[in-house]
């Protein structure tokens, strides 16, 4: 079932890379018999952030900075076996976990969170959509509800899943009401930056789209902070949050 994961370890030396994140969850979440070229994975990876009240590097002997993962899991049934891990690696660092947490919503519980008609998202990391052989790091909302979409009912239960009438619904009525943020360069490698963007989108439903349509928005608003939106949420790309504290109450 859906859940919203994090682990709690030491900073590593080194910032990982995209490729690093996407092995290091590999590792958590699938199995030899797992689809390893599958388009759509049952999990999304955020980029490492400084713990709340962590300090940075600091003297000898100063307590070490901590760093949080945040992790989303899309699968069926219970949590993978693997979770809680002992350890994670990141290319060559291996990191003791430290602490851990999950808050589980299956897709029932999603599915009943009530309608939403207006909603800011945060994007934390940056954020894009390939679109044609081309990136666009802007926060479309088309494409945002689009690949939501996408990943719902790719893992939701078929008494679960989205319509075609329900889903050209919502495309047709969502639009982008308000924006704030940046772009944001992310190493790929030595040489490549992925750009992806950073801040706040309001996005807002048509007065004429239904009840329905509402109910549908809210659930899949509520399952980007878990999913994730756009390319590459494996590799870092594509967290997000919710700022409407009504939503998943």
């Amino acid at each position: 079932m859906p859940a919203s994961l994090s682990l709690k370890f030491t900073t590593p030396p080194r910032s990982p890379l995209p490729r690093h994140l996407l092995g290091a969850a590999a590792r958590l979440f699938e199995t030899p018999d797992s689809d390893h070229h599958a388009d759509t994975k049952p999990f999304a990876a955020g980029l490492l952030r400084p713990s709340a009240g962590s300090a940075g590097p600091g003297k000898p002997g100063d307590s070490p900075a901590m760093t949080v993962w945040r992790l989303g899991w899309l699968g069926h049934g219970d949590l993978p076996p693997t979770w809680p891990p002992r350890t994670v690696r990141f290319g060559p660092c291996e990191q003791s976990v430290m602490g851990f947490d999950a808050d589980l919503w299956p897709f029932a519980r999603l599915a009943s969170v009530g309608p939403a008609r207006r909603v800011r998202l945060r994007m934390l990391t940056p954020t894009f959509f390939s679109r044609n052989g081309r990136d666009l790091p802007l926060p479309e909302p088309v494409l945002i509800v689009r690949s939501l979409l996408a990943r719902w009912n790719a893992h939701a239960p078929d008494t679960l899943t989205i319509d075609d009438s329900a889903a050209r619904e919502l495309v047709g009525s969502v639009f982008l009401d308000a924006v704030s943020g940046a772009s944001e360069q992310v190493p790929v490698t030595e040489q490549i930056r992925q750009v992806g963007f950073v801040g706040e989108a309001e996005l807002r439903l048509l007065k004429t789209a239904s009840a329905a349509a509402a109910e549908v928005f809210g659930a899949l608003m509520r399952f980007a902070a878990i999913a994730g939106v756009g390319a590459q949420t494996t590799h870092g790309f594509g967290a997000v949050d919710i700022r409407n504290r009504q939503i998943g109450k």
